[in-house]
């Protein structure tokens, strides 16, 4: 029976694929002392099947391809959220992951001096314990290109290139527990006070009447020159009798009465800049101007500022609200659209169907992309990974095909728009292109190492299991002790934060979950890519190490 089920999975590779991850997804959601490895359970399931015989190993090109896709998904996703977190306590915190992310590579040299493990052992083993899998990726293609140029015969390349897979997979299960021990442990010695979650603010809508002597004869546009980042937006104003948009050339007259759409604290300074509060709601009449919601779909506006998009000379429009995945916000001029979001814009009723067509409203916008675009940004990705960069002594390290694509996406998410390509990918779209490239890549790792894990087990297993779970902790607990007394980070962010650097999803779930806070997210998002480039850069370093005989 066992020989019929290897034959039938070595003659159809796609039958293996589906077949690892459809047994990972019920692995991964079953419930282990209250824990779930989560997509995990695709790489442990693939280890299973690998194990049965090496012919069953599935062709390299798919862990490739789902790498490649994973990566470029996540730092295009990923690139907001580090520009947002490097502009407030950024640096400090991606600091302090670069110094623990240092401390671990050298508790990986003394463990692998101890243990007398060979360089890819050790490499797969950091990537393990600090669970990151585009590192262990680079690792892989790292090796494989040395070999190749040394003309290594293909039992023996494919060997050596499986040789970290192997310790990563039994420090992985360490590197997600640990953590999360470290976690349970110091929150009940510290007893640390968490924020309560805080709801979105609620937007409202006030009118005024300008009565302000020093707004009184200046336009809309200088006065919100002025003043920063204020929060609302002006949508109407009544001007002797008659209601029409406003626009940053509308000019303020005294007694004239605006319509301010913000929260409650942008309301207040908007009675400070314009005058007293009006009883009078000129936005409930809808006999001319009315608003809708239209999603933008229109590559001809992604990735534009509002500001840019000139609406009330175009249109005759104003947008006052945005919707963008599940939150409400308040627009600012300088706020990019992406595909998907969902605006609120002000119109004349005869002017709805331009309105539509110029942003395109079609709800496949949330879901679809620009596929030309993101192949064009992986190839750039590709190369880039390829890129040999000089390191101090003569040493050369790439970035690898995990690493250059990462980092061309961090970059093109930042820029956003270059001319008439627009690099955002909506988020639901994104989500599902990075669980596809990630169930790929682990299911073909996990069978491609399989055979090899089954006879590491069986000789040096509990050396790695116990080596993976002390770099674990000590990196863990580094972060935990220097965030929390060194620089008072508050625990819920500092949970965020060590999850970030882990690059652990299953942890930061943990921490969002003990906070019942958005901060965790937060501080998880800012430290998550320059974390994941360091650990590619010091897991390739680490596998250049000579063999227990060198």
């Amino acid at each position: 029976m066992r020989d019929e089920i290897v034959a039938l999975l070595a003659q159809y590779p796609i039958l293996t694929l589906f077949a690892v991850i459809g047994l990972g997804y019920l692995v991964g959601e079953t419930s282990f002392l209250g824990f779930r490895f989560g997509v995990a359970g695709v790489l442990f399931v693939g280890l299973a099947v690998g194990a049965l015989d090496p012919s069953v190993a599935l062709p390299e090109v798919i862990p490739t391809l789902g790498l490649i896709i994973f990566v470029y998904a996540v730092g295009i996703h990923s690139a907001p959220a580090l520009r947002d977190a490097l502009r407030r306590q950024g640096w400090r915190d991606n600091l302090l992951a670069v110094s623990v992310l240092g401390l671990g590579a050298a508790l990986t040299l003394a463990v692998a001096h101890w243990f007398a493990l060979p360089g890819p052992r050790a490499a797969g083993l950091f990537c393990g314990a600090l669970t990151n899998t585009p590192a262990l990726a680079a690792v892989r293609e790292q090796i494989r290109e040395r070999g190749l140029a040394r003309k290594q015969g293909a039992a023996e390349l494919r060997r050596e290139t499986e040789e970290p897979v192997v310790a990563y997979s039994l420090a992985y299960p360490a590197g997600v527990l640990g953590v999360l021990l470290c976690f349970e442990c110091l929150r009940r010695l510290w007893r640390p006070e968490f924020q309560p979650r805080e709801d979105s603010p609620e937007i409202l809508v006030r009118n005024f009447v300008v009565k302000n002597p020093g707004v009184i004869g200046r336009t809309l546009g200088d006065v919100m020159r002025v003043h920063k980042d204020v929060g609302f937006v002006v949508s109407r104003i009544r001007h002797q009798g008659r209601t029409d948009i406003a626009s940053s050339a509308t000019r303020l007259a005294e007694g004239d009465l605006l319509v301010v759409v913000g929260d409650a604290a942008a309301l207040e300074r908007a009675e400070q800049i314009f005058g007293e509060p009006s009883d009078a709601h000129i936005e409930l009449d809808r006999s001319e101007l009315d608003s809708q919601r239209v999603f933008v779909s229109s590559k001809q506006v992604v990735g534009k500022r509002i500001r840019d998009l000139d609406l009330p000379n175009r249109l005759h429009a104003t947008i006052t609200r945005l919707r963008r995945g599940d939150v409400d916000l308040v627009p600012a001029p300088d706020t990019r659209l992406e595909l998907g979001d969902q605006v609120r814009v002000l119109t004349r009723k005869d002017n709805f169907a331009a309105v539509r067509e110029f942003f395109g409203d079609s709800i496949r916008g949330t879901a679809e992309t620009d596929f030309g675009s993101v192949a064009l940004g992986m190839v750039l990705g590709v190369l880039v990974g390829t890129m040999p960069l000089p390191l101090p002594g003569g040493h050369t390290v790439k970035l690898g095909l995990a690493g250059g694509p990462l980092l061309v996406a961090l970059l093109l998410g930042h820029w956003e728009r270059t001319g008439g390509i627009c690099w955002l990918i909506p988020v639901s779209a994104n989500l599902t292109l990075r669980r596809i490239g990630l169930l790929l890549f682990l299911a073909g790792i996990g069978t491609r190492a399989g055979h090899q894990f089954s006879q590491t087990v069986a000789t040096s297993g509990f050396a790695l299991v116990a080596g993976g779970a002390l770099i674990t902790f000590g990196v863990t607990l580094a972060t935990l002790l220097a965030g929390y007394k060194l620089f008072n980070i508050p625990f819920d962010a500092l949970m965020g934060l060590a999850a970030g650097i882990q690059t652990q999803p299953a942890c930061l779930a943990y921490a969002a979950d003990r906070s019942r806070s958005e901060t965790p997210n937060a501080a998880y998002a800012s430290v998550y890519p320059v974390a994941t480039v360091v650990k590619i850069v010091l897991a390739q370093l680490l596998a250049t190490l000579p063999g227990p005989e060198g």
